[in-house]
């Protein structure tokens, strides 16, 4: 767990004012009071995405806001994707080369 100051510290350039209003946003999810936020690893790297679109890019609220709502879809799509797979290789060899005949005709439609 990563403290308030230890995130400050970790990106320069991150100021509270800015942790306070993505905490408000819900792009950031301590845990603890706010006199006492704990980061997990993944706000920890959120945090950094979330300086480099609205700092380096100048991306507004709106839009950082929209950007990581399509990130969070991605990354659930290829979990998603990971767990179909390996359903799909648990398959007798036959389904499975029936399915990915199936995706052959499919990609070709």
């Amino acid at each position: 767990m990563t403290t308030l100051d230890e995130l400050l510290s970790l990106h320069n350039r991150l100021t509270v004012m800015h942790v306070e209003r993505w905490v408000a946003r819900g792009l950031l999810r301590p845990t603890g009071g706010a006199d006492a936020w704990s980061f997990e690893q993944i706000d920890v790297s959120r945090a950094r995405l979330l300086a480099e679109l609205a700092d380096d890019i100048g991306f507004d609220d709106d839009t950082v806001e929209t950007v990581i709502g399509l990130v969070d879809q991605v990354h659930t799509l290829r979990g998603q994707l990971d767990l179909l797979a390996r359903a799909i290789a648990e398959q007798r060899p036959a389904t499975r080369e029936a399915i990915a005949s199936t995706l052959r005709r499919l990609g070709r439609a």
